[in-house]
C-alpha cells in the first residue's frame, strides 16, 4: 500500500506584517489551516476561489419551478383540461429558466 509520508520539514520566518498578510490571504480562500494553505501555495502557486452562489441561486429557482410545473401537470392529469393562464405560467417559468441561464454564462464569460 502506498502512504503519502510528509516526514520533511521546510522553515520559513516572516515578519509579523508579512504573517498578517498571509492570515489575510488565508481568509480569502476561506482557507484556516496554514500548513495546508502554504503547501498550496509552494506547489500550485495560487489558490482559485469560486463564487457559486450564482448557480445555488439558480438551483434553487429551478426547484421552485419544477414543483410548479408538476402541480400543473397533476392538475391537468387529474382534470383532463388544461387553460391559457396555466400554458402562460409555464411559458414564464421558461424564461425564467433561460434569463438565469444567460446571467450565468455572462457571469463565466466575464471572468475570463
Amino acid at each position: 500500500m502506498d502512504k503519502r509520508l510528509r516526514n520533511e520539514r521546510i522553515e520559513l520566518r516572516v515578519s509579523k506584517t508579512e504573517k498578517e498578510m498571509i492570515k489575510h490571504r488565508m481568509a480569502l480562500c476561506n482557507e484556516t489551516n496554514m500548513t495546508r494553505y502554504m503547501r498550496r501555495m509552494a506547489i500550485d502557486g495560487c489558490i482559485f476561489v469560486v463564487d457559486y452562489s450564482a448557480i445555488k441561486e439558480m438551483t434553487y429557482e429551478l426547484h421552485k419551478i419544477g414543483v410548479n410545473i408538476n402541480q400543473i401537470a397533476h392538475k391537468i392529469n387529474s382534470t383532463g383540461t388544461i387553460y391559457e393562464k396555466e400554458i402562460n405560467d409555464v411559458k414564464e417559468m421558461l424564461d425564467t429558466i433561460w434569463q438565469f441561464q444567460k446571467m450565468i454564462l455572462s457571469d463565466e464569460l466575464n471572468l475570463r
